[in-house]
């Protein structure tokens, strides 16, 4: 697996993991759900099948056995020419994936789903990987086990026929070039319209720990999706701004 490494334009930020719960302003704040579970550690956290906006960052995870109550087969909601049938997401997420799928076909476009649903052991095999085959660049792509927002199963990383042509090497799944294709453009325009949202914008890398992912969108409800499309938030933003409190108390240890 290959990335291509951006241009020094597109170089996000100076890396800072833990970014300052004090907000320098306010934002109009989006009506969200009431949770009153107790804060707990990071390593415990379990988020309800409810909560579609939990934080997932480098320095803000999930149980290790955490899993959503609800997956469901891709195959299922989707033709195999755009994912394979037992690739995993919830189903709330499914149903809006397959509706935003439709009408991206319908449009004449040809995405394809590179990866959904990743359990800790399963993000761990991916973390390896990237530290095998890239490791400069790992800590900045590939979250840690039980701190992938991919173990919520509402996120999808997809791919475009027309990557290749901006990169000129079929070895490169991810780059930050997805977003000049055709597909990566309508999601970009078109995405909160059923849902989802780009979590990790250069912007966001000082909050999220994880550099520009063009290609990563997670399901937050057309409500959310639509205010964070409109306000010029991204979701961890938001959120700290939102309610500025741990989500969970990291691990002495934690990243």
């Amino acid at each position: 697996m290959a990335i291509a490494t951006p241009t020094p334009t597109e170089v996000p930020p100076t890396l800072t993991l833990t970014p300052s719960l004090v907000p320098s302003s306010s934002p109009t704040i989006f009506p969200l759900p009431t949770f009153d579970a107790p804060i707990v550690t990071c390593d415990e956290r379990r988020p309800t099948d409810e909560d579609l906006s939990a934080i997932v960052t480098a320095s803000f995870g999930l149980a290790t056995d955490y899993v959503p109550g609800d997956l469901v087969r891709l195959g299922n909601y989707l033709p195999g020419s755009v994912t394979l049938p037992d690739m995993l997401l919830r189903r709330e997420t499914a149903e809006a994936l397959g509706k935003m799928v439709r009408a991206m076909k319908a449009e004449g476009l040809a995405p394809t789903i590179l990866s959904t649903y990743r359990s800790c052991f399963e993000q761990a095999v991916a973390r390896h990987r990237w530290e095998v085959n890239d490791p400069a660049n790992a800590s900045q792509v590939s979250a840690l086990p039980g701190h992938s927002e991919h173990q919520l199963g509402t996120v999808v990383d997809f791919s475009s026929p027309g990557l290749l042509a901006l990169t000129g090497d079929p070895a490169v799944k991810f780059s930050p070039l997805f977003v000049q294709t055709s597909e990566g453009l309508w999601l970009k325009t078109h995405a909160h319209e059923y849902g989802f949202t780009l979590t990790n914008p250069p912007e966001a890398q000082p909050w999220t720990g994880l550099t520009y992912e063009p290609w990563h969108y997670r399901y937050v409800g057309v409500d959310l999706a639509v205010y964070l499309g409109t306000s010029g938030y991204f979701l961890a933003e938001f959120m700290f701004r939102a309610r500025p409190a741990l989500p969970c108390i990291p691990a002495l240890d934690a990243p």
